[in-house]
């Protein structure tokens, strides 16, 4: 259905956008209290490789409210509110090959919305702290977002981390199911009649601060970059 290796100079704009539905000249996710602003300048490809690049540098929303870090996303989904989403899917496999950054306050993610820019579903194939970069997050926030949501930590053996060169995460959807992969090993099952089963699209992101991953301190480098080298996703067998 999807295999984008990023070949070209240039984002595919047919099937990416680089903000959320919300995005008037840049986008951010208020309710997470992040300190990023994502500009479509923050996320470029070179050498066939996608890279989302934070920076400490203060940036402006298109109301002038400040904000402390410039950052790059991508999404498969509607460039706006009412507009179709550009690539979703329901039932499949996905994989990604990427390489992510350490240090406090960072927060890579890949994840996926439902088609309809409802909030929920969503289904997370990676969550990333920065300040704990050996353990990988996934989740998934049921339809009924007053319902507790379900998720799993898998902490990486041999005291390795995910931001030592390059891995890879996956995730096998099916009706009531959700597998999860990473390197090509299953870390995660998950059983439930609320696993989506409406068209969904993909993000992927490098935010900064906010409730869950703090806020950077003087121990974070910047420029910090989140690179993905390739993105698949096939038809169930």
């Amino acid at each position: 259905m999807l295999d984008e290796r990023f070949d070209e100079n240039t984002l595919n704009e047919s099937i990416w956008n680089r903000c959320h539905w919300w995005d008037k000249g840049g986008c951010t996710i208020a309710t997470n209290n992040e300190l990023e602003w994502y500009m479509p300048e923050q996320a470029k490809i070179a050498n066939g490789i996608l890279n989302l690049t934070a920076e400490d540098r203060r940036v402006y929303d298109s109301e002038g409210k400040p904000f402390d870090y410039a950052s790059g996303m991508v999404t498969t989904g509607p460039p706006a509110y009412d507009k179709p989403a550009k690539f979703a899917f329901t039932y499949g496999k996905v994989e990604v090959r990427l390489k992510m950054p350490a240090g406090r306050g960072l927060w890579p993610a890949i994840w996926m919305l439902p088609a309809s820019t409802e909030p929920v579903p969503e289904v997370d194939l990676l969550e990333l702290l920065g300040h704990k970069p050996g353990i990988l997050r996934m989740r998934m926030h049921p339809k009924n977002d007053a319902e507790r949501s379900l998720g799993h930590k898998y902490a990486v053996p041999g005291g390795y981390t995910l931001t030592e060169g390059w891995h890879t995460v996956g995730l096998d959807w099916t009706p009531g199911r959700l597998k999860f992969f990473l390197d090509g090993k299953q870390v995660w099952q998950l059983d439930d009649e609320r696993v989506p089963d409406e068209p969904m699209y993909l993000v992927m992101n490098l935010a900064v601060g906010g409730d869950f991953p703090g806020n950077p301190d003087e121990s974070t480098v910047f420029p910090a970059t989140m690179s993905i080298d390739h993105v698949r996703i096939l038809k169930n067998d």
